[in-house]
């Protein structure tokens, strides 16, 4: 964490510093685990260890898996915001394409443990918001208790075509502005290039930590990743060499034209007594399989991610299938509560240019509503189940429980509805004949 005093300035020398160690010691950690994302993973570097023998490179990519799980079990169905009395949050939300943004903010951080997001204005004078890329970001803290965010770097290549041009573009977002440079290599020097102030009243940046320890959704598990391609390629190495196998003739006189003959034509010419076999390494299959089985079932288990591929989960009851979900489940809570703090800062941000024509806190009245994806057979609320609380809790919370009644609130207002059509039908104290 890179920490500086409220009273001390932000100097181009300690951005500079900041940067050269955020290169050295955080980017190849970024760069790794964005590879093994991608499935660029150890096993690509494997070599033959003899000429002419199989080298397969397999990659079971679970890094790309367990990303997705997490992705589409907690933004698969998108994520709702309900504001009855200030819509102009709502609809800067739906002009920004909020469903989108909240997944790919959601995504760079299950990858990196961490994400960013920008709040600005836009040449049309809309409030926009975007998620930057995670390896472009540097956060730097005050030193007090709270450790509460002052500035945001993102640097990035000025001409990534241009492999000859060294020189970096630095933004630098503050409390009340924003500023750009122009940066050599090392960052040693800085050319101020522009500064344009803000009206956010604070870093209009959000950091979104999936974690405490800002970890990757699938840091725990890349080495037991490694083995398993390690185990496959292995194994489709040793059938390739069966393939490959020496054929063996005993008691059989052939020249090389003889051979060369015999396999043109696929027949071999021995005499009575002669024999021909193949010479192959005996491998036990069953040993291979139980090991994969193990490193597949190990991999759930640490990063918590169920095999949804396995039919005998999902052959399950309901109530079973919960059960399995439960470290699943947990973990997403956890996801869920970091990141509803990062979007309540979104939108305390979207507010805080709102509120300079209006004096109401409108981002302290945004519903924010995560709703996991999962089949309705999996989630236990039946009308029955739901009917046995009726009298003990309130109907709007026994409408959340249904998986199939997607916004409670209006909901309750078309029951209203129905209820006041009903009775001007059939006014109180009428019988009808």
């Amino acid at each position: 964490m890179f920490l500086l005093d409220k009273t001390v300035e932000l100097t181009p020398a300690y951005i500079g510093k900041c940067l050269t160690q955020f290169q050295t010691r955080i980017l190849p950690a970024y760069n790794r685990l964005w590879r093994y994302y991608k499935g660029q993973q150890k096993i690509l570097q494997k070599v033959a260890t003899d000429v002419g023998k199989p080298c397969n490179k397999i990659v079971v990519n679970y890094c790309y898996n367990i990303t997705q799980n997490y992705l589409g079990y907690i933004t698969g169905i998108p994520i709702k915001y309900s504001n009855d009395e200030f819509s102009e949050v709502i609809d800067v939300l739906h002009y920004n394409d909020v469903e989108n943004e909240d997944n790919e903010l959601l995504r760079q951080a299950l990858i990196f443990g961490r994400s960013f997001e920008v709040n600005y204005i836009d040449e049309e004078a809309k409030q926009r918001f975007r998620t930057f890329d995670t390896r472009e970001c540097v956060p730097i803290y005050d030193n007090s208790l709270n450790n509460e965010l002052q500035y945001v770097v993102r640097f990035f290549r000025e001409d990534i075509l241009d492999r000859q041009n060294e020189n970096y573009i630095v933004e630098v977002y503050g409390p009340t502005d924003v500023k750009t440079y122009r940066s050599g290599p090392g960052f040693i020097t800085f050319e101020l290039i522009n500064q344009e102030p803000h009206f956010f009243g604070q870093c209009p940046v959000t950091v979104f930590s999936l974690n405490k320890d800002e970890e990757s959704i699938f840091a725990q598990v890349m080495s037991l990743q490694d083995g398993y391609n390690q185990l496959v390629s292995d194994e489709i190495d040793d059938f390739d060499s069966f393939c490959d196998a020496y054929l063996v003739l005993k008691g059989a006189i052939a020249d090389e034209e003889d051979l060369i003959a015999m396999k043109k034509n696929k027949v071999l010419m021995m005499d009575p007594d002669a024999s021909a076999e193949y010479l192959t390494k005996t491998v036990s299959d069953t040993q291979v399989k139980n090991i994969l089985d193990n490193l597949n079932e190990q991999i759930h288990k640490i990063s918590n991610s169920p095999d949804f591929s396995d039919e005998k989960f999902m052959a399950q009851s309901g109530v079973a299938i919960q059960y399995k979900l439960v470290g699943f489940e947990n973990v997403a809570s956890n996801i869920e509560a970091n990141m509803r703090k990062a979007l309540q800062r979104r939108i305390e941000l979207i507010s805080a240019i709102l509120n300079l024509t209006n004096e109401e806190q409108m981002w302290r009245d945004v519903v924010i509503k995560f709703t996991r994806n999962l089949p309705n057979t999996l989630i236990p609320a039946s009308p029955q189940d739901v009917n046995a609380y009726r009298g003990l809790v309130s109907d709007e919370t026994l409408l959340s429980l249904l998986p199939f009644v997607s916004d409670v609130d209006d909901e309750l207002k078309k029951i209203e509805k129905e209820q006041k059509e009903h009775l001007e039908l059939y006014p109180i104290g009428e019988v009808d004949e």
